[in-house]
């Protein structure tokens, strides 16, 4: 995998103009690029790990209630 450009406040804002039309300002920009370049590195510390072998790599089982009243 190719390493990838850090999240910056000038990528965040050209996205979110472009992509969604939603312009952000640059101050909310700064903070939302730390956010998400935090994430990202989390994200590359999972892919790090030795795990690709190991299944299921998700279980779902959705619980089914009983015929209560949800209101």
């Amino acid at each position: 995998m190719s390493a990838r450009s850090p999240v910056t406040s000038n990528g965040l804002q050209a996205v979110a103009a472009e992509l969604a039309g939603q312009p952000v300002d640059s101050e909310k920009a700064t903070a939302h690029a730390e956010v998400f370049e935090s994430i990202m590195q989390m994200i590359e510390t999972l892919r790090d790990l030795p795990i690709k072998d190991v299944e299921p790599a998700v279980v779902y089982r959705p619980v089914e209630r009983g015929g209560g009243d949800r209101s």
